[in-house]
């Protein structure tokens, strides 16, 4: 399909700089849309089809960097970016002056494509309204999980005590990309604005979604809502969410099944199946890096000890043997295009999680024995003694099922460190020393970028680091 380009050239750095209004203005060669069938476009387009970052997970007990990179395949404390090494070792400073910080951007250009399908959609050419509705509400959904990744990157965790006076993001719901002295939302109103989002798109969203799992559908819109009950801490809400997710997708693959095929290559290593042809996957977007942290991380000693050499998930996604270089530690190296929008096995731990913690215990464990059945090999049934056992045993469940993916561990950290007996500090030993991040750390909070602060710097409020 051939890219359609809305009027102005989406780069969120042009919003922050207070720009001419360019808004009535057709660029020569771009098209202005018009009909439906251009607004969905839009949402077909390669630019959206990208979410998150992955670059938190280098402040997780998850990744291992040894000091000195093994050749030029794997990645070493000297060899991978300044901000990286920040990340890493818990530096106040991540990004500098001068670098940008692609979350941010990327995340406000594509709420930009966004607004401008929910705002003009209806108005649109064309006398179908239910699939104008049906288009609106896809952009919703995306739009909401925006929100919510921002949220939990650029804020303290949501804490019903607290979220009313905590500093969020900047809520733009509109098409004015020039703005000025933008203002951080609260956490509580950025959370009410996905969750008016989620209600408000679900009514109308499709039950199949149209053409492939790039586009939203009812499930989508479930698993989004059921992420963001999770993250508030709204157990029951969240299992309800999640439970009509598995009403119409509760697919997963035998992972059994599946082998590394080319143990030195890169790309098709081995034969899982991806992005469509994978039935796990409800709603794809990929990460900035469509390969997501594959060979750019070692799996923590902590995080390789969680599985047992029966599970296929150490099997087919680490080795210690990467494009012919031998490695001390396990690289994580599935060479999957990373989908970090909804899948089912996240649904099927929320539900669990859920279960476990204001729900029916047996029902937890059957759903995470479920999900290991078809990831290890003569699996043993789980059990659990109380609440208390199947919790824990869910959220180690969820650290192997989930590990590497985009920005879960980082904000499973920070959610989990609200509560006394989850609290942990992460440790990164280098050969300078040993670096720690405390539970509740301001460090677990992500910098407001340079550039917005310079043209901002009267209405928005840095994190304190």
């Amino acid at each position: 399909m051939k890219r359609m380009k809305i009027v102005l050239a989406v780069c969120v750095a042009v919003m922050m700089t207070g720009c001419n209004d360019f808004l009535d203005i057709k660029p020569k060669g771009e098209k202005i849309p018009k009909t439906v069938t251009d607004f969905e476009t839009l949402l077909n387009d390669e630019s959206v089809q990208k979410i998150s970052d992955t670059y938190p997970a280098y402040l997780t007990d998850d990744v291992y960097l040894p000091d000195v990179a093994q050749g030029t395949a794997t990645p070493g404390l000297n060899s991978v970016d300044q901000s990286i090494r920040n990340l890493y070792l818990f530096k106040k400073e991540v990004f500098g002056e001068a670098q940008d910080d692609g979350f941010w951007f990327a995340s406000y250009n594509r709420i930009y494509y966004y607004n401008t399908v929910i705002d003009n959609i209806m108005g649109a050419e064309g006398t179908n309204e239910q699939q104008k509705r049906s288009i609106q509400a896809e952009a919703m959904i995306s739009r909401a999980l925006e929100y919510l990744y921002l949220v939990n990157g650029y804020a303290k965790h949501y804490d019903m005590r607290t979220a009313e006076t905590d500093p969020g993001v900047p809520l733009i719901l509109d098409e004015d990309i020039a703005k000025k002295n933008l203002v951080r939302a609260s956490v509580k109103d950025v959370y009410a604005q996905i969750l008016s989002d989620l209600q408000n798109a679900l009514p109308n969203l499709p039950v199949q979604a149209k053409g492939n799992a790039f586009r939203a559908s009812k499930a989508a819109g479930y698993g989004v809502l059921a992420k963001t009950y999770l993250y508030m801490g709204n157990y029951a809400e969240a299992l309800k969410a999640a439970n009509e997710v598995l009403k119409i997708n509760n697919s997963l693959l035998d992972l059994k099944k599946y082998a590394v095929v080319k143990p030195q290559s890169s790309i098709g290593r081995t034969n899982v199946p991806q992005d469509i042809e994978n039935p796990e996957n409800i709603y794809i977007k990929f990460a900035p890096y469509v390969y997501g942290l594959s060979s750019k991380v070692f799996g923590s000693d902590e995080l390789i000890s969680l599985f047992s050499e029966d599970d296929m998930r150490l099997q087919v996604y680490f080795t210690k043997n990467f494009r012919n270089i031998p490695t001390d530690k396990y690289v994580w190296a599935p060479y999957l295009r990373a989908n970090l929008a909804v899948s089912t096995p996240e649904i099927y731990l929320i539900a669990a999680e859920c279960e476990a913690r204001v729900g029916d215990v047996g029902r937890a464990m059957t759903l995470v024995n479920k999900l290991r059945d078809n990831r290890i090999k003569n699996n043993t049934a789980l059990t659990a003694t109380d609440k208390d056992d199947a919790l824990k045993k869910v959220l180690e469940e969820r650290r192997r099922e989930l590990a590497m993916s985009g920005m879960v561990r980082y904000i499973d950290l920070k959610r989990l460190n609200q509560e006394v007996r989850f609290a942990k500090s992460v440790t990164h030993i280098t050969g300078d020393g040993t670096f720690r991040l405390e539970p509740n750390s301001p460090l677990y909070v992500l910098p407001i970028p340079a550039k917005v602060m310079r043209f901002n710097s009267k209405t928005i409020q840095q994190n304190e680091r």
